[in-house]
């Protein structure tokens, strides 16, 4: 297996390996950090896109703030749009395997045990994206979410509320009908089916705007961030705000690369993942969401809607049973959902 990049400061190690003996004739400690004759460059792989909200403006944020911490013992080197792999159901094996330290991972969008990160994507559990970021973290710390093989998980956050987002206009369930809607993960394609209109896998996000264009699609389930990193934007001018749930993501760490790093490394990570992560990540895309959504409206381009309460209430019960479905299959699921709505209602605003 890999291990991570390393840079060598031979100079720096002669200094500190005089120091250690000084400090052994007094009786004294040498600090962690003095103690580290090398720095860690870790490799982080992302298949988004380079200006992508999720990388930018949380995962290298995250980073950034770990390497500040880290006593100069660690660093990291960006791999952007697929470098190291660009399929998004290869992204947890490029971490297990030692290609990528770190990856950016969708559970819903990898294959294997990973299906209790759906319940993210039951509607109504959460108001926002950083309350149901804080419970999926407690909902981890609680046992009831797996962590990978290899892997130490380092943070989880969701994305904003998925709304649905069309080509030509829609005032009713009836008039959705039939429509064919891109969604992720089985759970969402359960949902769009309840809706009457016909679901749509297998496409990944850089192929839904030439879905789109080529009528292969009619419209598709995704947050309003989303819409404009993938130009959707430009052939889906009509929206729907309706919680169709959120996606988790996950930013893991490979297991043996963590046991490795100095110990700052580990404590700054440590730091700024966990809750602390779930926090920072899920009030950012909160408030990109008020932001983008804010400025699709002013433009005139665009429109949104809400069901009518009819509507409305005619979907909820149709998603009872996809929910009841869900649970069914495993028989923790019920607890699962306890402690994520109970989380979500427990966080602070």
């Amino acid at each position: 297996m890999p291990v991570p990049h390393l840079s060598r400061r031979r100079a720096g190690t002669s200094i500190l390996a005089a120091a250690a003996v000084c400090a052994g004739l007094v009786g004294g400690l040498v600090p962690d950090h003095a103690a580290a004759s090398e720095k860690v460059t870790l490799r982080v792989a992302s298949f988004m896109p380079p200006q992508g909200f999720l990388p930018t403006m949380i995962v290298k944020k995250f980073l950034d703030q770990v390497v500040a911490d880290s006593q100069g013992t660690l660093d990291y080197k960006w791999y952007p749009g697929g470098t190291l792999g660009r399929a998004p159901a290869e992204q947890l094996k490029l971490v297990q395997d030692g290609v990528a330290d770190i990856a950016i991972v969708i559970p819903a969008y990898t294959p294997g045990a990973f299906e209790n990160y759906d319940v993210t994507q039951l509607p109504g559990l959460a108001s926002d994206a950083r309350k149901a970021s804080m419970a999926l973290w407690k909902t981890y710390e609680a046992g009831l979410l797996p962590t990978p093989d290899k892997v130490r998980i380092l943070g989880l956050v969701t994305t904003a509320s998925n709304v649905l987002h069309i080509r030509s206009r829609a005032q009713s369930l009836q008039e959705l009908g039939g429509r064919k809607t891109r969604a992720a993960g089985g759970l969402q394609m359960a949902m769009v089916d309840a809706m009457g209109a016909a679901a749509v896998g297998n496409i990944r996000g850089p192929e839904i705007a030439e879905a789109l264009s080529r009528n292969l699609l009619d419209g598709v389930l995704m947050d309003w961030i989303g819409i404009k990193e993938f130009r959707i934007d430009r052939l889906a001018a009509h929206h729907i705000d309706h919680d169709f749930g959120r996606l988790a993501t996950m930013v893991p760490i490979n297991a043996d690369t963590f046991d490795k790093l100095p110990a700052p490394a580990k404590a700054a990570f440590l730091k700024h993942g966990g809750l602390a992560y779930a926090q920072f990540g899920g009030k950012a895309f909160d408030d990109a969401v008020t932001q983008f959504r804010t400025e699709y409206l002013k433009s005139g381009a665009h429109t949104a809607s809400r069901f009518s309460a009819d509507d409305a209430a005619r979907l909820e019960k149709s998603f009872v049973a996809v929910v009841d479905t869900w649970k069914k299959a495993d028989p923790s699921r019920d607890r699962l959902v306890d402690v994520f709505r109970k989380a979500a209602l427990e966080a602070a605003d």
